[in-house]
C-alpha cells in the first residue's frame, strides 16, 4: 500500500469505526451502513484536510466506492505535480 493508501485506510476506520484490514477498494457506500450522508461528508472533509487536497462538488458525488476515493486523489496528485514548477 502507498501513504495515501495507508492515510484513506486511516481515516475510513476512524469516520466508519472499523477495522482498517476490513477496508478493500470494493466497499459500496450503498452496501455498508455506517457510511452514511455524514460520514461520507465527514471522510471527504477529513481527507482534504489531512491531504491539503480540495474535491470538487462533483468529485464528492461521485465517491460510490474506496477505489473511487483512491482514483480521484492520484488523477489530482498527479496533476498538482505536473502543475509544480
Amino acid at each position: 500500500m502507498t501513504d495515501i493508501d495507508d492515510t484513506v485506510h486511516d481515516i475510513l476506520s476512524k469516520v466508519l469505526m472499523v477495522e482498517p484490514d476490513e477496508i478493500t477498494d470494493d466497499l459500496r457506500r450503498k452496501d455498508f451502513e455506517p457510511w452514511d450522508s455524514m460520514a461520507h461528508l465527514m471522510i471527504v472533509s477529513e481527507i482534504e484536510n489531512q491531504l491539503e487536497i480540495f474535491f470538487e462538488d462533483e468529485e464528492v458525488v461521485d465517491i460510490w466506492t474506496v477505489g473511487d476515493i483512491k482514483k480521484i486523489l492520484k488523477q489530482k496528485i498527479a496533476s498538482q505535480s505536473s502543475n509544480e514548477p
